[in-house]
């Protein structure tokens, strides 16, 4: 669970975005490409939508329909085609100030920010998020271009919000 809250905290870090200029909602298209140890790849594609101070869904339509949705609490990890709902509570706290505070301009102009065992890589094209870079805890390359980026757009906390139906089974871990 942590990359997925990694990711929403690069995102949203105002010290990455620009001097005074905070990200307080963000919305983008994306590309995820998950190389793996034994040289296979993976493509997922879908969209992102976060708000601060820790809201975020993710919304994959390809190879598979899924929904992450995800605050300070729980995440729940919603795969239509199963009828399921697995819902994670975090028990760790996640300090936002400590991570942000953390991201750090490499000369090669990505910042960098290291949540746990795992370095989280951001590039900026035109002020706003275009690419997220890291290892996974499996050994995986994991990069996630954002496309057709928004950001400050309005976004209803309701949006982040999941809400079952009567034939869903959910799943507490």
């Amino acid at each position: 669970m942590w990359v997925l809250k990694a990711l929403v905290l690069l995102v949203l870090s105002s010290g990455l975005y620009g001097a005074g200029e905070g990200i307080k909602s963000f919305w983008a298209d994306f590309v995820q490409s998950v190389a793996t140890e034994d040289g296979g790849k993976i493509f997922y594609q879908g969209s992102i939508e976060a708000k601060v101070p820790d809201f975020a869904k993710w919304t994959y339509v390809k190879p598979l329909k899924k929904e992450i949705y995800i605050n300070a609490q729980n995440v729940v990890i919603y795969e239509p085609n199963l009828y399921q709902a697995t819902i994670t509570h975090l028990e760790e706290k996640t300090d936002f100030f400590s991570i942000i505070k953390g991201a750090v301009l490499q000369k090669d102009g990505r910042y960098r920010s290291v949540i746990g065992k795992i370095s989280y890589f951001l590039t900026f094209k035109d002020k706003k998020p275009d690419l997220l870079e890291f290892q996974d805890e499996f050994g995986n390359e994991v990069s996630i271009k954002f496309k057709n980026v928004r950001l400050n757009i309005p976004l209803k906390d309701s949006d982040f919000v999941f809400v079952p139906g009567d034939n869903i089974d959910i799943i507490q871990q």
